[in-house]
């Protein structure tokens, strides 16, 4: 059986990629792994560029539907792709339950209907919510979210946080949150890095591009992101500013970061940044609120 793809991603040499609009030779129907991570079993050989054996497609049970039938109605949760096509269901949006990438390549969008890319722009905000919230509460530890000018990148992001510390500003205690905006040093991203170290504290970088642009800052940044337990940032440099500010020269970051921006990574022409970007990207979920 072939199925095409709406939305699902693989990565291919640690590189998230997007797999809207392709088909392949369906192997295994959909599954949720331990992880609660959703999955599909797909023959890779199906697909140039793939590896030619089975491999498994992240995604949500409705993000798929028979090769020649994507604009038809998407398989309701709980309901197999076999099931589906004994019974003909009616339409029905699978719901999230997982927090995968969602980064759209131009290709996937370009024959949607206007209400189509509506209701997909609609989701992703509210995967937006979602994913704010996760990141608040330490389940995911950054995001980067992408999309043009005034789309509302921000005020979805702003909204969830403030709407969660509305106790704290009634108590008139500090927020666990802050907004950054503008440039920023390197040195400055540690020092405001330390003082929102502890856990369920969330730093917002809007449209702070500076430090998506300097090696020093991205070392920093990769540090505080890192995949282990214990995420140790250290300054190996003397400096009176931060012993001004009595900044320590080492300390574990147990907080959490959103980057919005309107920068395309895959623009920037030093090799050098593109490493290092491409490693923040790997410790972080993406999220692309472009309308279509």
């Amino acid at each position: 059986m072939q199925i095409t793809f709406t939305e699902g991603w693989y990565n291919i040499k640690g590189q998230p990629t997007n797999v809207a609009g392709l088909t392949f030779t369906l192997v295994e129907d959909y599954k949720v792994a331990k992880s609660g991570e959703g999955y599909v079993t797909v023959d890779g050989a199906s697909v140039e560029g793939f590896p030619e054996r089975n491999i498994r497609i992240k995604c949500r049970q409705g993000d798929y539907a028979v090769a020649g039938t994507v604009q038809a109605a998407r398989v309701p949760e709980g309901v197999s792709m076999l099931t589906a096509l004994k019974s003909k269901p009616a339409k029905g949006d699978a719901t999230i339950t997982d927090f995968t990438q969602i980064k759209v390549p131009d290709t996937a969008v370009q024959h949607e209907t206007d209400e189509q890319i509506i209701e997909r722009t609609r989701m992703r905000f509210e995967i937006l919510k979602d994913m704010t919230k996760a990141v608040k509460q330490g389940d995911v530890r950054a995001m980067i979210v992408t999309g043009p000018p005034g789309v509302g990148k921000s005020f979805g992001v702003e909204e969830v946080l403030a709407k969660d510390d509305l106790f704290d500003m009634m108590g008139q205690r500090k927020p666990k949150y802050e907004i950054v905006k503008g440039a920023m040093s390197a040195i400055g991203l540690y020092t405001k890095l330390y003082k929102y170290s502890e856990a369920k504290n969330i730093l917002v970088f809007d449209d702070c591009d500076s430090i998506l642009l300097d090696d020093v800052a991205l070392n920093i940044l990769k540090a505080a992101l890192d995949s282990s337990k214990k995420r140790t940032i250290s300054w190996n440099t003397d400096s009176r500013l931060l012993r001004s500010e009595g900044v320590p020269d080492k300390f574990e970051f147990k907080g959490g970061a959103v980057f919005i921006t309107n920068l395309k990574f895959e623009n920037v022409r030093s090799k050098k940044l593109q490493e290092h970007l491409a490693a923040l990207e790997s410790r972080c979920h993406y999220i692309d609120l472009r309308m279509g």
